[in-house]
Order: C-alpha cells, then sequence, then structure tokens
C-alpha cells in the first residue's frame, strides 16, 4: 500500500497538529527506536516522501527538503508501526471498515487475517490502491480441516484453489490424519504456499514439529497437543521445567514460529470469573453491536461452556503458558504477536498492546515484546522494506508519548500514526475512534 503525500506545508507543525499531505515530512528532534538494535538515538529527524523514509538521522545532520511539513517531536518515541499477526475480519464491510480504524488509531499498520474469504481478498485490495484507509492486510483462505477435507485429494485441491485465488496463507483449523497432514504439507510446499494454524491435536505437538508445520497459531495448543497429549499436566516445578525445555528445543530446531496469543486465553479466565467486569472496560464501547452480541453473557461461548468454579484453573494453565512462552524465547524460536480479535473481550487495536504486555509479563524484555509486533513480523511476512525505521522502508511509524523500552505499557500512549507514508495526528486519531464509538451506538439503536 503506498499512499502519496501530495500537497505542500512549509510552516512547522507539532505531533499533535493536523498535516493534510504535503510532498515530504519530516518528524524532528524525535528520540528514535528504530528496531535495528536495542538502542534509543535522542535529537533523531526522519524524512517521508512518496511513502518511503527518504533519511534518517541526528537533527543537527538531516537537511530538510525546503518544502517539507516540520512536525515537532520533542519529548517523544518514535517506533515501527505494529503488527497484530492473528486478527478475524468480518463479514460485514462496515463492522471492517471500524475494525480497520481501531487498529490504525492504536498504531497497528499491519494484520493477519486468518479466516480469509474473497470480500477479504477485496478489502486487502481496496486498502492497496488506497481506496479505503487501513493497514496493510495479509490473509489466509478458508480453513482446512475435517470434515471438509478427509483425503489427500480434498486437501490437495484445496491447496492449489487457495493459491490460485491470491490467498497469502493456508489455516488449518482443526484435525486431520497423519497421512493426509503430511499430505497438505507438502503440496504446500510445493506451491509456496505457507501453513499457518491450530497444531493436530490428534497427532501430538512432537508430531507437528517433526512435519515442521511453519507456524503454530497459538501457545495454548501446546496445551492440548504436549502437555496434555497422553499424559497429564505437569505438577511439580522441576517436572514444568524439564517439559517445557524439552518443548521449546524442539519447537527451536523444527524452525516453527509461534504466535503466543496470551491474553485471548487469559481473558477466557477472566470473562469465565466475571464477564461482567470484562465488559465494563473503556474500550469496549468501541466494539460494534453486531460483534457486541456474541461477548454478552447470554450468547457469550465461554460463559456458557464452563462454569464459575473453572476459573482458577484458567489462571493454573495461564501460569504454565507464561513459562512455556518465556522458554520458547529463551530457546530463540521467533515470535509473532497476534490477539484473535475480536473473540469475545479480545478489542480489535486495542489488543495489541495488551498482548505486549502480557508478554512482557511472562519474562521477554520490553524490547524482545516489540520485536515480536515489528522486526519479527516484517521477516515472517519476508518484507524486507518494514519491520524497522531506516531509509528505503515503508513509512509505517507510531509516534508515543513516552518510552516502551522503559515501560511496555507506554506503546498505548499513541501519539500519532503514520501508515504508508500519510501522517495521523492526535486529533486524526480520536476522530477515528468517536466515528467508530458513534457506528457502535447507532448500530445498537437498530
Amino acid at each position: 500500500m503506498i499512499l502519496i503525500i501530495a500537497s505542500i506545508f512549509t510552516r512547522p507543525q507539532t505531533a499533535n497538529q493536523n498535516v493534510s499531505e504535503p510532498q515530504a515530512v519530516a518528524l524532528v528532534n524525535v528520540n528514535l527506536i528504530s528496531m535495528t538494535r536495542e538502542q534509543l538515538l535522542t535529537g533523531q529527524t526522519v524524512v517521508v516522501r512518496d511513502g518511503k523514509i527518504l533519511e534518517t538521522g541526528p537533527s543537527n545532520r538531516v537537511k530538510v527538503p525546503p518544502n517539507a511539513s516540520k512536525i515537532d517531536c520533542r519529548g517523544k518515541y518514535l517506533i515501527p508501526g505494529l503488527a497484530d499477526m492473528h486478527v478475524h475480519l468480518n463479514f460485514d464491510q462496515k463492522d471492517n471498515e471500524a475494525f480497520l480504524k481501531l487498529f490504525l488509531a492504536n498504531g497497528v499498520t499491519t494484520v493477519l487475517n486468518l479466516m480469509g474469504f474473497p470480500m477479504h481478498l477485496k478489502l486487502r485490495e481496496q486498502i492497496a490502491k488506497g481506496e479505503i484507509r487501513g493497514p496493510t492486510i495479509y490473509t489466509s483462505g478458508p480453513f482446512v480441516n475435517e470434515p471438509a477435507h478427509k483425503t489427500t485429494e480434498d486437501v490437495e485441491r484445496a491447496v492449489i484453489e487457495q493459491k490460485k485465488a491470491g490467498y497469502d496463507f493456508l489455516k488449518i483449523h482443526g484435525e486431520l490424519s497423519l497421512p493426509v497432514y503430511h499430505h497438505l504439507l507438502e503440496v504446500a510446499r510445493r506451491e509456496h504456499l505457507r501453513v499457518i494454524g491450530h497444531a493436530q491435536r490428534n497427532l501430538g505437538m512432537m508430531t507437528v514439529l517433526e512435519e515442521r508445520q511453519e507456524t503454530i497459531a497459538h501457545a495454548e495448543e501446546y496445551l492440548y497437543a504436549y502437555f496434555g497429549f497422553k499424559r497429564n499436566y505437569p505438577t511439580e516445578l522441576l517436572e514444568t521445567a524439564i517439559m517445557v525445555r524439552e518443548i521449546s528445543d524442539a519447537t527451536a530446531r523444527a524452525g516453527t514460529w509461534v504466535i503466543p496469543t496470551l491474553t485471548v486465553y487469559k481473558g477466557i479466565g477472566l470473562q469465565v470469573e466475571d464477564i461482567d467486569a470484562a465488559l465494563a472496560r473503556a474500550e469496549v464501547r468501541y466494539v460494534p453491536a453486531r460483534v457486541k452480541r456474541g461477548w454478552i453473557p447470554a450468547n457469550n461461548t465461554y460463559v456458557h461452556r464452563f462454569k464459575k468454579e473453572t476459573a482458577p484453573m484458567f489462571k493454573l494453565r495461564y501460569a504454565l503458558l507464561e513459562k512455556l512462552v518465556k522458554g520458547l524465547s529463551d530457546a530463540r524460536v521467533r515470535l509473532l504477536a497476534g490477539t484473535d480479535t475480536p473473540v469475545p473481550s479480545v478489542v480489535p487495536g486495542f489488543s495489541i498492546h495488551d498482548e505486549l504486555r502480557d508478554l512482557v509479563a511472562a519474562g521477554l524484555t520490553p524490547y524482545e515484546a516489540l520485536k515480536t509486533a515489528t522486526l519479527n513480523a516484517a521477516e515472517f511476512l519476508q518484507r524486507a522494506d518494514a519491520g524497522t525505521i531506516a531509509a528505503g522502508k515503508r513509512a509505517d511509524m507510531v509516534l508515543l508519548d513516552a518510552n516502551p523500552l522503559v515501560d511496555i505499557a507506554n506503546t498505548s500512549r499513541v501519539s500519532g500514526v503514520m501508515a504508508g507514508g500519510r501522517w495521523m495526528a492526535r486529533a486524526d486519531l480520536q476522530k477515528m475512534l468517536d466515528e467508530v464509538a458513534a457506528y457502535a451506538q447507532e448500530e445498537k439503536k437498530q
């Protein structure tokens, strides 16, 4: 997606002022976290033109083009745009447009949709052409699993059809027999269509890793396909540590990526324990009414499936997931930030900040957590022009009011967002939030 900035401003702007669309934009006097390494560069200038970063460097050395709009970023912090690598777009265009605004308002400039259909391919194209404002979209196709895909012929046909349709990934959601699963991965590799999804719980996580499924969509899958597969959950700290190390090393050897999605699993226990508190969070007001109807107690799948007395069980298993994620990180398994939004209580856009906080609480450093939503995401998407702030990179960036390397919660203190070179100041972002809140309220009345 390239959104070219066209009109000219010469008067200096502040980080909170609106910039119409100048030929070039210069973010001056900013504290830069480029994500090329773990460091903070103070007093930097970043020049953007035609959707790309033209130059970065100390403000006293970088020459700002005479026709550029200057945005004074003194006291603020610039990071690459964030990526949510596990989202589910809706089947309603207006709801999707609301989601896109929520993503941008929270600094999410890239999303990976993991249940795709033709309308999502069209939405991806509309954003790429600049017809709709939103983050860059990558998408898998429809789920591949039983009972629709029982034979090797079934999965081969699915891979070829989804490749031809233009999907970026293939998503497994459910069980397959070992011969069919093996053939699916073979055909996908042949067709250069990477596989992401749930683990084959009937086969076990070790088989999944031996077959080298490229990506596991939830750390939660290890609970069922490893810790609970043909054995009981570990009860002793030493036993837990041994099992975590064993599976973390196996995952690293397989080269498999993992999307922890800690926030969504943590949220299950919170909803089971107190659904009213979960729905009372301020950001829930931005959720479209059609989506929120699935969150309320009368329709909430978690409330229906699990009794309140099971909440402590979820907390214990979540503690195990935290240990696992730290173990995966220590084993150098490549992790990706993803939230599974908009499953119940996981609000689009806002949830990426929840996930980053949960990753740090699990033992990652703020820098390691940031990598999962920036540098790692770009590597996974095979985007050499993304994930860091450097000359020649795509101009996807987030301006923050405070340093996220000191406190990861500061990623939620968004002052401005640049997506494909288009600058959106705080006022623009608030306007988008207000529009979504009004839409959600109006839709609720219908």
